[in-house]
């Protein structure tokens, strides 16, 4: 959905094809974010909640992400701007917002979505502030969304490369993680995340290594779901497998 708005007949497609209570976290496209960067973009938003609020109980939180370069400085007013508008038409929908510039990853900016029941998304990458802390206690003080979305990409420039080995183990992260999940459902909070390669050297595995450590907080549904294709062991075969 980044590179353009799904057409209803591959929502249809995408709903049929998953077993019920499988949910599609979609991503707002470039031409808001990228290229118009909020100005002018209200009819591509109307349609791309349209879109959002079709997949039904298939929909989970949609990730509003912006570039390195959009900047408070710059870009500040017409963000706020933009939110505003759109805070009162999400309703059922919800929306996480990725910011990459310095500016922006601050409580204040946090609080200011919180209060928009919008999510901050956490982002737990080389370089970037562990905005954990400042969002749990928004969350656990009862100001804020009742989910959160969390991106887990690690070193994406001098980190591995590959997507098919566990090559780089993070223990201590995923630990400390496991914790951090456990408090999240404690406060009542539903918990969206993505798990990229460059974390570990490949996802699924860090997946699977991370719901290991959860196990002992979080009372889990089986893995993988009933009446669902058993997922080849990690440790017998390492191959990408299709979504659909």
């Amino acid at each position: 959905s980044f590179y353009g708005v799904p057409r209803a007949k591959t929502l249809i497609n995408w709903v049929e094809s998953v077993p019920a209570g499988f949910t599609f976290c979609l991503k707002f496209p470039r031409a808001i974010s990228h290229e118009k960067r909020l100005v002018d973009c209200e009819e591509e938003t109307r349609i791309f909640l349209d879109v959002l609020r079709s997949l039904g109980e298939a929909a989970a939180p949609a990730l509003l992400q912006f570039p390195p370069d959009f900047t408070r400085q710059q870009h500040g007013k017409q963000l706020a701007t933009f939110l505003d508008w759109l805070a009162p038409q999400l309703d059922p929908l919800r929306i996480g917002v990725e910011v990459r510039a310095l500016d922006l990853m601050t409580p204040a900016f946090a609080t200011f979505l919180a209060e928009r029941q919008m999510a901050y998304v956490l982002v737990d990458r080389v370089a970037t502030p562990d905005a954990y802390p400042f969002w749990h206690e928004l969350l656990t003080q009862g100001n804020g969304p009742d989910f959160t979305l969390i991106r887990w990409i690690g070193d994406d420039k001098h980190g591995p490369t590959g997507n098919d080995a566990l090559v780089a183990p993070n223990d201590e992260a995923l630990d400390r993680w496991a914790e951090r999940l456990a408090a999240l459902q404690r406060a009542g909070t539903s918990i969206y995340g993505y798990m990229h390669n460059p974390y570990e050297g490949h996802s699924p595995a860090s997946l699977r290594r991370l719901q290991e450590r959860l196990a002992p907080f979080v009372d889990l549904p089986p893995w993988p779901p009933e009446g669902t294709t058993t997922f080849p062991d990690d440790s017998t075969d390492d191959q990408q497998l299709s979504l659909f």
